[in-house]
């Protein structure tokens, strides 16, 4: 059996998770294995594709793409004969990956060109970005250039979509560009990725976007907190908010769980640049106080200086019982 393969990129933040949640809630994946890489080493993503019961391999703490390469080769040999009764294969890479590092790979060796079919790269783009934005980062204008499918996903805060969109065809004519919002609308079926008309290996021309392209991290870093018991949701929301804008523009995702004063749920924490939302669906995300923040720049010491900030949170918590008593 020949198993066709979508390979899932988009720059940090983009909504590559959400559409591959949306397609596993709508039973288009039923009949696929997931293989998702995470930077970080706190494993949202994968946690929260495992949790829906789907076929999935994790592949954490790297790039798909150079650092954890080799566990790739490796899954993909195994992949067979542990799920015998799976037709396809979706990669969703982290958000700092090079598809153009994995194509060579489904030709690389007389097994993988025998089991498997690259079918298309997809490229989910966050329509909160702008045009010139992404071009400037190096990952985001690679992923783009290489698509067969972009997906804009759009957001009550994205401007004009119908430029935005003229202006990736001008980049990747090659592309085909949908628009829509990934949390909202009926996703388009799995025939858009999958489907002979986009058989990427025979159709699809590289083109060069003048970036030269850097492994081993790639320039960003990526660092994880954790700490123990709960904090108030007010005071933590207001500290944060006060330590995103002491960042700058070096800090582009930031994912966490927090437990807060008073409720049985993870607070979420979900974060692309400045904007950042709260809400308390903790279903399939990690039952414990972490936070990734992943950026260019941020030093580790700016990020424990949150770790004490909050942990102080916490003693005012401990100092308030102590009075009471």
């Amino acid at each position: 059996m020949t198993r066709p393969v979508c390979v899932v990129t988009g720059f940090l933040g983009a909504g590559k998770t959400t559409l591959a949640l949306g397609l596993i809630q709508s039973g288009q994946l039923k009949d696929a294995v997931l293989i998702v890489n995470d930077f970080g080493d706190a494993s949202f993503d994968s946690v929260q594709i495992g949790s829906t019961g789907t076929a999935y391999r994790a592949m954490d703490g790297g790039c798909i793409c150079c650092t954890v390469k080799d566990d790739l080769l490796r899954t993909l040999h195994e992949l067979p004969s542990l799920f015998p009764d799976k037709t396809s294969v979706w990669i969703e890479t982290s958000g700092i990956s090079n598809p153009s590092d994995l194509i060579p790979l489904f030709e690389g060796s007389s097994f993988l060109s025998r089991s498997y079919s690259l079918q298309s790269v997809v490229a989910v783009v966050d329509g909160r970005n702008s045009f010139d934005w992404l071009l400037a980062q190096e990952s985001a204008a690679e992923q783009l250039s290489m698509a067969s499918v972009s997906i804009i996903n759009r957001h009550d805060e994205a401007r004009d979509l119908d430029h935005f969109k003229q202006q990736l065809q001008s980049l990747n004519p090659l592309s085909d560009v949908h628009v829509l919002s990934l949390r909202d609308e009926l996703l388009p079926t799995t025939d858009t990725f999958l489907g002979p008309a986009n058989c990427y290996m025979q159709g699809q021309s590289l083109i060069p976007i003048g970036h030269e392209y850097h492994h081993d991290g790639h320039g960003y870093t990526t660092q994880t907190i954790r700490w123990e018991a709960t904090v108030d949701e007010s005071e933590f929301v207001d500290l944060f908010g006060e330590w995103i804008e002491q960042i700058g523009p070096g800090l582009l995702r930031m994912k966490g769980t927090v437990r807060t004063h008073g409720s049985d749920q993870f607070m979420i924490i979900q974060g692309v640049r400045r904007h950042v939302t709260f809400d308390y669906n903790h279903s399939g995300w990690p039952t414990e106080n972490v936070l990734v923040v992943i950026g260019r720049g941020i030093e580790r010491d700016v990020v424990d200086s949150l770790l004490g900030q909050i942990l102080s949170l916490k003693n005012k918590e401990t100092e308030a019982a102590i009075c009471q008593k």
